[in-house]
């Protein structure tokens, strides 16, 4: 289901433009280093299970497709892995290489990949393949460029009913027009069953699959806002309503969620596949 409650096949949609990458690429690149200092790191839980769920180590060539500013491979390449990343967002990949110098980090589309067949030992995606126009098209890339057994780790939200930070998620959606640019969105492989058709038909075979009880902290709502608005989805928000809405916007939806020391903690199960062809 995607962010604006419509469920995704995974195919491309009918007389639109095959691929995402523009338009996300722009929205993504806008706060790369927001996003980057604030919000990334949320996802490092999902890093170490990858990690340990793939047998990432010295030499293994791994695919981290959406890599963002990079954070999953800094801490793969930590591990003695030859990390190559690809993303929309300029912005994003420029903060990637600064994080790491020896990995490569190429722009472009996931639906679109620029690798040879059978080129990578492990392949990840966090929070990536719901983004893409034609999320089917991107599982089947992936599957492409890797070799013969190799895991592709993806992640997703879990269920929503469990994500405290979909509240969110739809308020600023709902600043924007029926039709989102971009892709679905977030939350759009996270329904009941939506992934495990797109997997089946693109010829993955799951064989780990598993929730992790992740988090969204901040300590303060000023860290709070920098870190939602730089996700391309607010960023658009901001362009279409104006940035003192979209503000007021986030900080009611925080609300509920405020801590004790004047923060916020929302809890966002993480959905963890590991698959093979």
């Amino acid at each position: 289901m995607g962010i604006d409650g419509h469920t995704t096949t995974g195919e491309r949609p009918t007389g639109e433009p095959g691929g995402s990458a523009e338009v996300n690429g722009e929205l993504w690149g806008a706060r790369a280093r927001d996003w980057g200092a604030h919000q990334e790191g949320h996802r490092r839980l999902d890093f170490e299970q990858c990690i340990c769920s793939t047998g990432i180590g010295r030499g293994t060539s791994v695919l981290d497709v959406g890599c963002g500013a990079g954070g999953f491979c800094r801490l793969a390449a930590g591990a003695g892995a030859r990390v190559t990343g690809i993303d929309a967002a300029l912005g994003m990949i420029e903060v990637a290489r600064e994080r790491v110098p020896d990995g490569r980090f190429d722009v472009g589309d996931i639906q679109f990949l620029p690798y040879h067949d059978a080129s990578f030992d492990v392949i990840s995606g966090f929070h990536s393949f719901p983004f893409a126009a034609a999320p089917l098209d991107a599982l089947r890339e992936a599957r492409r460029v890797a070799r013969a057994g190799a895991p592709v780790f993806i992640v997703v939200f879990g269920p929503e009913e469990h994500n405290e930070l979909a509240p969110v998620l739809h308020a600023i959606r709902s600043l924007l027009p029926a039709t989102l640019p971009g892709g679905p969105g977030p939350l759009a492989l996270s329904g009941p069953g939506v992934l495990d058709v797109l997997l089946d038909r693109a010829g993955l075979v799951v064989r780990e699959d598993r929730f992790l009880e992740t988090a969204y902290e901040y300590p303060n709502l000023d860290t709070a806002l920098l870190a939602i608005r730089s996700a391309g989805m607010t960023v658009l928000a901001e362009r279409t309503v104006g940035e003192r809405l979209v503000t007021q916007t986030i900080t009611s939806a925080l609300a509920p969620y405020g801590t004790e020391l004047g923060g916020y903690r929302l809890k966002a199960p993480s959905r963890c596949l590991t698959a093979t062809a």
